[in-house]
């Protein structure tokens, strides 16, 4: 049986709705904030260059989770069509490295040589820095697979592709199977790069946000300074790095000293994330056609088909993206009571059609950079309630959302615990990503720092994690 949003975007239902596209500019105007580099090039070379070592070292002979992936595809005709067709429909000049590469040789040309790849990439760390040539290549690729599949993922195949719920599943499988490796001690060594002075470096200054010259050993927890990678066990174990003590302070902690800025803490909303502001949106629907290039927002969805979505109709939603060289730990906004944390199984590499190649003059380069509101209904997500002790803000809804290679979404926190604002409640592993807050109506909310209108987050620096977002007006 078909998920429910997968029974609301079918090709059929898109087919529909496509002649009615707006002329509304995507939500980026270009640009990867870390995940991918910064131009298309640099791209397609590092595939290429990734592709070309898979096949080398390829003996014939497929990773079982990827082979099982292989047979459940090749097992159903409408899959197999698709998962071929998506390398076709590339447009000519998006071509490499799916059709040539400069050197002439076809790296990429079905979902075979894909697979081949995905095997290869699943056997270790996504590395900070790759020193080969050309030039162009020397940059950091975050989201390996995600850059394998940058145009196919946003073809009209790689759409219907990465909705079906066979796909997904077998992806979350490589996705776990992967994750795996990078929390075992066999992915230290990728760290080489990313604790190299460079590496440290680049990390130290999204931290610092301009505001702060802090080393990386003064801004983050380290086990072990004097130990190789120092104290670092795993990827996963540096990934999920805390900050230092006193790094991030709290704002207005409710029973901390008056602040003359916020006379009343309890009121104010603090930033869960470290994170770029997307976009506010007010009056959101219960249900609404997310899958629209307006991408609005579909409580009902966006909530997993939760009875709570009832209570946020007419209400506020604020969203905010997290880039590769942020902090990946999740905090309390509010304190209060935890009603319910659901973790809901979605989708990982759906992008908006629209902003896809679907876009014919701008399309999204660094997909799903310019879905996030749309993978807030589908994408794998975590879902947490909190019931405020401030009876003015009431309930609020969280959700920590999965983009791409990012499928693991852990709380640290239980229903019926009672929070404080600050308190650490979960994290993502292995990347980032981005999050919603969901308020009631009749919250009106008055922003420390103006958001962007029209979301343009990657020209946005990031919120400290703690620091206020909002004040509840009484």
């Amino acid at each position: 049986m078909k998920a429910p949003w997968r029974l609301l975007l079918s090709i059929g239902a898109f087919a529909r709705v496509l002649n009615a596209r707006t002329t509304s500019q995507s939500l980026t105007s270009g640009g990867r904030s870390g995940w991918l580099p910064n131009n298309n090039t640099a791209i397609q070379q590092w595939v290429s260059v990734k592709a070309s070592e898979a096949r080398s070292k390829h003996n014939g002979t497929l990773d079982p989770v990827i082979q099982a992936f292989k047979h459940a595809v090749d097992s159903r005709p409408d899959l197999a069509r698709y998962a071929d067709q998506m390398f076709v429909e590339v447009p000519d000049k998006y071509k490499s490295p799916y059709n040539e590469t400069p050197s002439g040789t076809p790296e990429l040309r079905n979902f075979a040589d894909f697979l081949v790849l995905l095997d290869h990439i699943i056997h270790q760390g996504p590395d900070f820095y790759n020193k080969v040539d050309p030039p162009t290549a020397k940059d950091v690729v975050g989201f390996p697979i995600n850059a394998a599949l940058d145009w196919p993922m946003g073809t009209t195949a790689g759409y219907e592709f990465f909705l079906s719920s066979v796909v997904n599943d077998h992806m979350g499988r490589v996705l776990n199977h992967w994750a795996k490796y990078l929390g075992s001690a066999e992915s230290v060594t990728v760290l080489d790069g990313w604790l190299s002075n460079l590496g440290k470096d680049t990390i130290a200054t999204a931290g610092n946000n301009g505001k702060t010259n802090y080393t990386f050993e003064q801004l983050f927890a380290c086990p072990n300074i004097s130990a190789p990678y120092l104290g670092f066990r795993t990827w996963d174990d540096y990934f999920v790095r805390r900050f230092n003590p006193g790094i991030r302070p709290i704002a207005a902690p409710d029973n901390g000293p008056i602040d003359p800025h916020f006379p009343n803490p309890t009121l104010v909303i603090t930033n869960a994330c470290e994170s770029a502001p997307l976009q506010l949106k007010h009056n959101i629907s219960l249900s609404d056609n997310f899958f629209l290039k307006e991408q609005p927002y579909s409580l009902t969805n966006m909530l997993n088909f939760s009875p709570l979505a009832h209570n946020f109709v007419g209400g506020t939603v604020y969203q905010a993206y997290l880039s590769t060289f942020s902090y990946h730990r999740w905090h309390a906004p509010i304190s209060g009571r935890i009603v319910k944390i659901e973790n809901v199984a979605g989708t990982y590499y759906s992008e908006n059609l629209f902003t896809g190649l679907a876009e014919t003059t701008s399309p999204d380069d660094s997909g799903p950079n310019d879905s996030q509101a749309y993978i807030s209904a589908v994408a794998t997500r975590g879902i947490i309630y909190i019931q405020a002790r401030d009876p003015r803000i009431g309930l609020m809804a969280v959700v920590f959302i999965g983009m791409a290679e990012v499928s693991s979404c852990e709380f640290t926190v239980k229903e019926g615990e009672e929070i404080v604002k600050g308190q650490e409640i979960g994290m993502f592993h292995f990347g980032g990503s981005t999050h919603v807050m969901v308020f009631q109506p009749g919250v009106e909310l008055e922003f420390v720092e103006p958001i962007p209108k029209k979301g343009d987050f990657l020209k946005e620096k990031n919120r400290a994690v703690g620091s206020a977002l909002a004040v509840v007006v009484s």
